[in-house]
């Protein structure tokens, strides 16, 4: 276990993350908002108190404020950063009024408010599409190569070489479709469809309820169907490889080292690594045929857990994990449109799974565990810090959809009230609503602060 980074690192990591998702969030507001002639007041980043500021050529004030949880774009006729409605326009000229929030027709008020969290919605979708297009999409078959110590797939009847093509009705393409729809579901039975011989056979499995635990010791209770699928094919080699120079090919399944007879890749290697310097015949399957290759092993040295230099036996063979397929921008920003939407499903599943008692409020998170996860992922390097930015992204989006008044869902609940009733609520209702789904917010943000402090070692967490 990897000890957190110090309290600096984690501040800066945390600012990091936040500063720029708030700021894209109240762009989102303020650009669509002056694209239908509306002036802003105010463009705030952080509540209370102003630290540092300007005011630009149109009139907006543009502030850093102290208490950086947040932000808002105050608008013209607002009379608080909730966006409550002013009570008079009162001294206000024609020109004046006309630039407004208030005054602005329905669908332009409800695309001002829905622009904060549909960019950060988008800024997930444009970083995940960006993985994908920069390192290529995983593909490989979600083939049974081997089944862990107490596997709740093998006790369900499933077998080595079946293949799973669909978990509760939802198709599987590849390996990386299956945590989607078992790692969010601990002790639940999925129905699982398996290909065996060319017939599909659906088997009820029993997912088990384990709990892990990061390099970081963070600790989550996941579901687990308890399959490897490392299938022994050869899909590269590296260094002077032994295998490539006794004639292994890519493609080739491996099937037994001297005889013992191999189902997962991740059966090959202690057969290898304790034999550096010996003679070895490797069986492969090529093209249905059976194919004898002696080989001798190389060697490489490793550092071992106890510090000290050792030598291991190699082959040079990369296997068991599928294959990278490159993908063009359009295909890639699709897969990123595909990986956010299901990432905000996973969101509505715990938040379900919390109402009906199937996960502990416990792990509900606020800015402290924000602020711990930000600091870890940023030791870990770029490429995880900022898909981790993209998790927060797309999270701080579904939060502000839900429809709380006083948050973005709040207003668009509103206007679909406005639209179903042909006129405003009521300025009282509006008000009192906000008040209550202000004191709502600060309570559950209280909420999630006291399960965040109670989490850390130092509460005994």
């Amino acid at each position: 276990m990897t000890g957190s980074p110090n309290l600096l690192t984690t501040i800066f990591a945390f600012l990091l993350v936040l500063g720029p998702l708030v700021l894209i969030h109240e762009l989102g507001h303020y650009l669509v908002g002056r694209l239908f002639g509306v002036k802003a007041d105010a463009f705030s980043i952080g509540f209370g108190k102003e630290i540092a500021g300007w005011t630009d050529r149109r009139g907006t004030r543009w502030k850093l404020s102290a208490l950086p949880l947040g932000g808002y774009v105050q608008f013209a006729g607002d009379m608080n950063p909730a966006s409550a409605p002013s009570a008079a326009e009162d001294g206000l000229t024609p020109q004046e009024r006309a630039r407004t929030f208030h005054v602005k027709p329905l669908w332009q008020r409800a695309l001002i408010v829905l622009a904060g969290p549909l960019t950060n919605f988008l800024l997930c979708v444009l970083i995940l599409a960006g993985f994908v297009y920069a390192n290529g999409r995983l593909i490989a078959d979600a083939e049974v190569a081997g089944f862990s110590e107490s596997s709740a797939a093998k006790q369900a009847g499933l077998r080595i070489g079946d293949r799973i093509v669909a978990i509760d009705g939802n198709r599987i393409g590849s390996i990386t479709d299956i945590p989607e729809h078992t790692v969010y579901f601990p002790n639940k039975t999925v129905n699982v469809v398996v290909d065996r011989d060319g017939r599909n056979v659906t088997l009820p499995v029993k997912l088990s309820g384990e709990e892990v635990s990061d390099r970081f010791g963070n600790k989550a209770r996941i579901g687990d169907i308890g399959i490897d699928f490392a299938v022994p094919v050869v899909s590269g080699f590296f260094g002077d490889s032994p295998a490539e120079a006794a004639g292994m090919e890519i493609g080739d399944r491996i099937v037994a080292v001297d005889g013992v007879g191999v189902t997962s890749f991740l059966q090959v290697p202690p057969l290898i690594m304790s034999r550096a310097g010996q003679k070895v015949t490797i069986t492969v399957m090529r093209n249905g045929e059976a194919h004898v290759l002696p080989m001798m092993i190389g060697s490489a040295t490793q550092t071992g857990s106890n510090g000290r230099t050792e030598t291991i036996g190699r082959i040079g063979v990369q296997s068991g994990f599928g294959r990278r397929e490159a993908v063009g921008p359009v295909q890639a920003l699709g897969i990123g449109v595909e990986r956010s939407f299901a990432t905000m499903g996973t969101m509505i599943t715990g938040i379900r799974q919390i109402i009906v008692g199937d996960r502990s409020v416990r792990e509900l998170g606020g800015p402290i565990k924000i602020a711990k996860y930000s600091g870890e992922q940023f030791t870990l390097g770029w490429e995880p810090f900022v898909g981790f930015v993209a998790m927060i992204s797309i999270n701080l989006a579904f939060i502000n959809l839900l429809p709380i008044p006083g948050l973005d869902g709040g207003h668009l609940a509103f206007y679909a009230a406005e639209l179903v009733r042909r006129k405003p609520l009521g300025l009282r209702s509006q008000e009192w609503a906000i008040r209550t789904g202000v004191a709502l917010v600060l309570a559950l943000m209280l909420f999630v602060t006291v399960n965040d402090l109670a989490s850390l070692p130092i509460f005994g967490g």
